[in-house]
């Protein structure tokens, strides 16, 4: 079984980054949001000085520096909210039917193309679901399956390595109409990408 680890390790070793296995690895995470209405997430991180909106200056890891992605997320971003700001949720705000269909680009590689995320389950989709009972219904009775603020597919194991920019570009659609549904400028989408991170701090005594 290839580890997180052994993934990274391996995509270095092809780029000639062989200080790597020194390097602390640890839990991660990127976020950004289309303020512009761009349909594209990252590409523009560096116009941000909003924590809430992104926590970093550009979209490209420093040397020594990667990102292998598990799980990616979108959440709805509103502006307008109290304190300026707040996570929506999804179907609320883009309807029941809405589906994200979104790529990854890695430098100048589609590295997943055309990936639908689902705002509630079907067997198809990556999604999740809360699960709560009306206050009335029997012991163990389903009653309502609600969206949470994010949606999110698991399991992406892709690997943004050092010094090579990324983004993520999406389209929303309705999938019963095929028609497209525009963010607005309030509520808009907003992505995180989590996983196994190499930061610049050392693993071994200097």
């Amino acid at each position: 079984m290839i580890t997180a680890q052994d993934k990274i390790l391996h995509v270095a070793s092809k780029l000639g980054l062989t200080s790597l296995k020194d390097m602390q690895a640890s839990t991660g995470a990127v976020y950004d949001v289309d303020t512009e209405l761009s349909g594209t997430i990252f590409s523009q991180a560096a116009r941000h000085a909003n924590p809430s909106a992104t926590n970093i200056n550009e979209n490209q890891f420093e040397v020594n520096e990667a990102l292998l992605i598990e799980t990616i997320s979108f959440f709805v971003y509103n502006e307008t909210a109290p304190a300026n700001v707040s996570i929506e949720n999804f179907q609320q705000v883009y309807g029941s039917n809405a589906v994200i269909m979104f790529d990854l680009v890695i430098g100048n590689k589609r590295v997943m193309k055309d990936t639908p995320v689902f705002g509630a389950g079907s067997p198809f989709a990556f999604a999740n679901a809360a699960v709560t009972r009306q206050p009335l219904a029997p012991e163990g009775e389903i009653t309502v399956v609600a969206p949470r603020h994010q949606i999110f597919m698991e399991g992406a194991g892709i690997l943004i390595p050092p010094q090579v920019q990324w983004y993520v570009s999406y389209t929303i659609y309705n999938v019963v109409t095929g028609a497209i549904i525009a963010p607005t400028d309030t509520t808009v989408l907003g992505c995180y990408l989590f996983g196994t991170r190499v930061l610049l701090n050392f693993n071994t005594s200097i």
